[in-house]
């Protein structure tokens, strides 16, 4: 908005608790004697299309204009955010969830500040409550809302100017105040948009208007089947949204049970319902996505709960034998290599007929599991595809950095080209060409890594993914991880990196070779502190013993492994001459293998 010199009013009306800019905007003009809001705007060089759309520059001018709080019109303002979607009080709702040439007021608050201002129709104002199209009462008086007489779009949102267009409409509220308690669902919209807190917990976040209108949608087809919520009255619809949110809030078991009894009764199929189609509409896929994926799995799971579509399918026995033949075709292996396959992994029972209703789930199942064998490499070929020798590719397998497929359908471990691509794609994320990197001398290969520094590939692998070899680049000329160039300083301070990590006690306790007891008297005894943490944030708690804490333990004890090591001789030659010179272990009391430095390195 440009700068501009804005006029003093001669009377400012500064807005009240919970007003949006638009009415105070509505009742400054009409308290300075303006015929309209957009004169007024032009007079004081504010934008009413900005001011309506709830611009920030524009609010804030307002405010300093009327001896408003910039933050709280804001707040309080519906601010358009696109033509598809407006945010109210922190919340994000579809423009058309929002009143406009509806505008609705509560005929009680409208008499008290009538009360309060002499009869003066500029002293009434609208609140942000009464703005969602889902909100029929007043939460305060528990009074049914009343629409503002309509003159044309021009004056929608200029409510002082709509109520005394209509002569005398003012002096009948009284006439029109009826009594409307909050249900269930707008007492929770509310309380979400006032504190912000979830309306059903198993759902999390989701737009307020779209849940209201799931549980329209649920409540009708509930209630009456494969009714369309639009063409009932307003009334009633309120009570279909209560009915669909009572039973949305219990939780998801509660949900499908409803459905399967409501398909039963009405005798329909769960496509032919409106909230169906409503839930997979791909154009709103975005915040109807928490309920799209409820439908999504209402089909994927209609053997159990869509009981009138049983009759529609074939026997499952005539079903598993199609989807065989359909494999067998695709994947151009034997029908009898098929059904082997997929008995021997547990898919299919032996007979071949499957017990329950769930047909259909299971051939998916089946399918995805046929067309993953049937496209899987074995142990060289994958090799090959990563680029890589036998000899490296079985030690990434046994470091499960590649995991192979759960079949008993072939002799040897198959391994899917899904996980080798994720594998590569992963390199090829972290480490990319630089032609700058040319110029680097201590560049080496993944297996000159593994070779001279005798660091294992899956643990290099390990240490690319969390950014320690940031100067990691791929040679576009080389076949997958053979193209891998990695900078041998940053590969060994990585790896002493590692060394000086913190340890569980159960690798000490390997480190040391000593028994769970005997390094449970150690950590007792208060020789070697210990303390119970996570190591990072994706593991669980684990008794961590610090790299400095287990060298100040080594260097006042020893045992017999860390002493043969010092002396050159084996752990058995150790405790021999522990034994000759009857040594004493360090822990008053106890019998485990620690001992002072100085008296075992003399032995």
């Amino acid at each position: 908005m440009e700068t501009q010199a804005i006029s003093a009013l001669p009377i400012a009306l500064a807005a009240t608790v919970g007003e949006p800019a638009f009415s105070t905007l509505s009742r400054n003009a009409s308290a300075n004697a303006s015929r309209s809001t957009a004169e007024f705007c032009t007079a004081m060089g504010l934008g009413k299309a900005a001011i309506c759309a709830g611009d920030p520059q524009h609010l804030k001018a307002l405010a300093a204009l009327t001896g408003s709080s910039g933050s709280d019109l804001i707040l309080h303002s519906p601010r358009k955010v696109s033509e598809k979607y407006t945010d109210l009080h922190g919340q994000r709702f579809l423009t058309r969830s929002i009143r406009k040439h509806d505008l609705s007021i509560c005929p009680n608050c409208w008499l008290e500040d009538l009360s309060s201002t002499g009869s003066q129709a500029d002293g009434c104002a609208i609140r942000w409550q009464w703005l969602p199209r889902f909100m029929p009462c007043c939460s305060h008086h528990e009074t049914a809302l009343i629409e503002l007489p309509y003159a044309d779009y021009t004056t929608c949102y200029d409510h002082v100017l709509r109520a005394e267009l209509s002569g005398g409409w003012l002096h009948r509220l009284e006439e029109r105040v009826q009594r409307q308690a909050l249900s269930d669902f707008e007492r929770a919209a509310l309380l979400r948009l006032e504190a912000d807190t979830l309306m059903i917990d198993w759902l999390g976040d989701i737009q307020i208007d779209t849940l209201e209108r799931w549980c329209l949608g649920l409540g009708a087809f509930i209630a009456e089947g494969t009714l369309r919520p639009n063409a009932s009255p307003p009334a009633r619809r309120r009570e279909l949204t209560e009915l669909g949110f009572s039973i949305t809030r219990v939780g998801h078991g509660k949900l499908l049970d409803e459905v399967d009894q409501a398909l039963g009764r009405h005798s329909t199929r769960l496509s032919k319902t409106w909230f169906h189609g409503w839930a997979l509409q791909a154009s709103m896929r975005d915040e109807r996505q928490a309920f799209r994926d409820i439908m999504l799995g209402l089909i994927k799971d209609q053997g159990d709960y869509c009981l009138l579509s049983r009759h529609h399918y074939a026997p499952s026995q005539v079903q598993v034998d199609a989807c065989i033949k359909k494999l067998a075709e695709t994947t151009d292996r034997s029908r009898k290599w098929v059904g082997r396959a997929l008995i021997l992994d547990g898919f299919l029972p032996d007979g071949r007929i499957p017990d329950g209703f769930n047909v259909r789930s299971l051939l998916r199942a089946c399918t995805a599991h046929i067309t993953t064998l049937a496209t899987s490499f074995g142990a060289e070929q994958s090799a090959k595809f990563l680029g890589i020798g036998i000899t490296m590719f079985d030690g990434l397998v046994s470091e499960r950095v590649v995991t192979c497929i759960a079949t008993k359908a072939f002799k040897k471990p198959r391994f899917s080209i899904d996980v080798l691509d994720d594998l590569l794609k992963g390199m090829e994320a972290q480490a990319t060409f630089h032609s700058c990197h040319a110029v680097r001398h201590d560049m080496i290969s993944l297996s000159h890594a593994t070779f001279v520094l005798r660091c294992p590939a899956g643990q290099i692998l390990c240490f690319l993914e969390a950014g320690e070899l940031p100067g990691s680049y791929i040679d576009r000329t080389a076949i997958g991880l053979s193209g891998l160039r990695i900078s041998h300083k940053e590969l060994l301070a990585a790896i002493r990196r590692q060394e000086r990590s913190d340890m569980t006690l159960e690798e000490v306790r390997q480190r040391l070779a000593l028994s769970s007891r005997e390094i449970r008297q150690v950590v007792s005894a208060g020789l070697l502190p210990s303390e119970r943490r996570r190591r990072n944030g994706l593991r669980a708690a684990a008794e961590l013993v610090t790299y400095d804490e287990l060298e100040a333990f080594l260097e006042k004890f020893q045992t017999p492994k860390t002493a043969a090591q010092h002396l050159g001789v084996s752990p058995m030659a150790m405790m021999m001459r522990i034994k000759a010179a009857g040594l004493g272990s360090a822990i008053s009391g106890g019998d485990a293998r620690v001992y002072e430095r100085a008296a075992i390195l003399k032995l």
